[in-house]
């Protein structure tokens, strides 16, 4: 490997070939021996006050965590470490040359502003980046200076302007001294605080004479960048790394970019302040490590027909879900009784509008706090939407931390849960092992699972009714309870409790219950469904057909399995 004191300067008005300023690490040619060179190349973007020494002492740290056979390439900012006799005119001029240097299949990590640079960067071009990876980076550096009858709505979790302002002014009059400070400022809110002064005074290398027009320049940078509609309009996978306590980048930017990026993993370490990787080297390490393994599955045409089904029956699920309501309560109540410690980082797979949260804040008013601690998941983004302002208007939306992702392909790092609930959610599932082995990657040891599904005999009228008019599917078939305790051992789960129930609901006719089957999301999405309308003709045969059901007292019944299961990670 060599390091960033071998690289030779290159004396030359363009921005330098990323080898020349660059770590490079085990570089090795592509084969079918060697597929780990098919790994993207790992490219660092340093912060503002220093340089790509930074990295010197996180990286042996990250290469425990994720082996030493990738290619890596550090990168120094014009203006600093080897490339401090550079200059580029502005923030457009330095994002255009260091694109550039980008190779192909890039994942990019930055810090700080780096982080800031890195999604300007893989916004403009995704054709050469994979994956981007940020660390205490907030989407706007300082808060927007717009007056109160802007349409623009301000993004207060930043730096206040006259703070930033004074800082640049002082910074200009006493470079030494305001570094110093800065020092102090990063490390300010982090268990580890002589350990990250340390670690930044080592790399600091400031020539006020020769450097401090470009470092003024790259402050600019942190007042410009913008990355709000970058972030909203992203579509590769991204890791945001944040330090509960950092002092320059507060806690709130992160739940903030989940709501930007809601497909995003967001980390958020406890006792960590502007420099994690620093501080908490072995989080941040294992946090990248699980992201780089994590393999984002496309979503097939099933899944985006669920999604797109469930997205038309937001607004008004909440009015139509009765018997999903019963559900989760008695759910909630289950999951009580087996008197297991519920811990504080929990998870709702499958959250839709978000009532299964409301009646945990009910019975665990606590674990909302500290913020954040709550997450919600679904693959619908107009539940998603619907249940964020709900919380808004219940005056919550800062306990809960959004996603929009795919149950069988979390985001989210490794052991990042106490508990998981989810009600009437795993059924939709289109790989259920891949499901479970997902949830037990989530869960801490020892974290639990409780869910509720549904069985084979869900829907059992409807189905023998449609039985007597043709062979097609127009209902969904789901896996009997045997057959999911199997594939939830496989996983490595231990079956606490299980329990099944048959409810039925009853309505006035075959229209009333279809419109609520619609109402709520639950079309047909196995195979062999019949495509197309559903002719006068055939509705009248279905009617007559599912009649000899009807209770002349409450109407035609429809009987659901509902099976009730609570598991421990062993």
């Amino acid at each position: 490997m060599t390091t960033p004191e071998a690289s030779a300067k290159v004396p030359t008005t363009e921005f330098p070939k990323a080898e020349k300023v660059t770590k490079l690490l085990n570089r090795k040619e592509v084969s079918p021996s060697n597929p780990v060179a098919d790994r993207s190349v790992l490219v660092f973007l340093h912060g503002w006050g220093c340089d790509s020494r930074m990295w010197d002492s996180f990286l042996p740290t990250l290469l425990e965590a994720i082996g030493d056979e990738r290619e890596m390439v550090f990168i120094d900012l014009p203006g600093f470490g080897f490339n401090r006799d550079l200059a580029v005119t502005d923030s457009e001029e330095l994002l255009l040359q260091l694109s550039r240097q980008l190779p192909a299949n890039t994942t990019l990590i930055g810090w700080s502003l780096g982080g800031m640079i890195a999604t300007q960067l893989a916004s403009r071009h995704p054709e050469k980046v994979g994956r981007i990876i940020t660390i205490a980076t907030n989407p706007r550096f300082v808060k927007d200076d717009i007056g109160a009858a802007s349409p623009k709505k301000p993004w207060k979790h930043a730096m206040e302007r006259d703070v930033f302002d004074a800082f640049c002014t002082t910074f200009a009059d006493d470079s030494e001294g305001t570094l110093k400070r800065f020092i102090a400022l990063q490390s300010m809110g982090d268990s580890e605080r002589r350990d990250v002064v340390e670690a930044l005074e080592s790399v600091l290398d400031f020539n006020a004479e020769e450097q401090s027009q470009s470092w003024l320049q790259a402050l600019e940078y942190l007042d410009e960048l913008d990355n709000r509609t970058a972030l909203r309009n992203l579509t590769l996978p991204g890791l945001h790394i944040f330090g509960k306590g950092d002092t320059l980048v507060p806690a709130g930017a992160g739940r903030m970019v989940q709501r930007l990026a809601p497909s995003h993993w967001v980390e958020t370490i406890t006792g960590a302040g502007h420099a994690p990787h620093i501080s908490h080297s072995r989080h941040v390490a294992a946090a990248i490590n699980s992201f780089l393994d994590h393999q984002p599955s496309r979503p097939s045409l099933r899944k985006k027909r669920i999604a797109n089904s469930f997205n038309s029956a937001a607004k008004n699920y909440d009015t139509l879900a009765r018997l999903q309501k019963r559900v989760v309560d008695s759910l909630v109540k289950f999951s009580v009784g087996n008197s297991e410690p519920v811990g504080q980082t929990l998870l709702d797979l499958g959250c839709g509008t978000g009532y299964c949260i409301e009646k945990l804040l009910q019975e665990f008013p606590t674990i909302a706090q500290p913020e954040g601690r709550i997450h919600a998941l679904d693959i619908a983004e107009g539940m998603l939407e619907q249940a964020e302002q709900k919380f808004e208007e219940l005056g919550l939306e800062e306990n809960i931390q959004w996603h929009l992702g795919d149950m069988e392909s979390l985001p989210f790092v490794d052991e990042t849960f106490d508990g998981c609930i989810s009600s009437l959610t795993v059924q939709w599932s289109e790989n259920p092992q891949q499901l479970f082995d997902e949830m037990s990657r989530a869960l801490k040891p020892g974290g639990w699972f409780a869910f509720t599904t549904l069985g084979p005999e869900t829907l059992f009228e409807l189905r023998s009714a449609w039985q007597q008019i043709d062979e097609f599917a127009h209902v969904n078939q789901f896996m009997p309870l045997e057959s999911i305790k199997e594939v939830a051992e496989q996983a490595g789960f231990n079956i606490v409790a299980y329990k099944s129930e048959t409810p039925v609901l009853y309505y006035h006719d075959v229209t009333h219950l279809m419109r609520e089957l619609k109402g709520i999301g639950a079309h047909t999405i196995n195979e062999g469904r019949q495509q197309g309308l559903m002719g006068r003709r055939t509705f009248h045969q279905l009617e007559k057909a599912y009649s000899s059901w009807l209770d002349p007292d409450r109407g035609l019944p429809a009987r659901y399995e509902v099976y009730y299961i609570y598991l421990k990670k062993a």
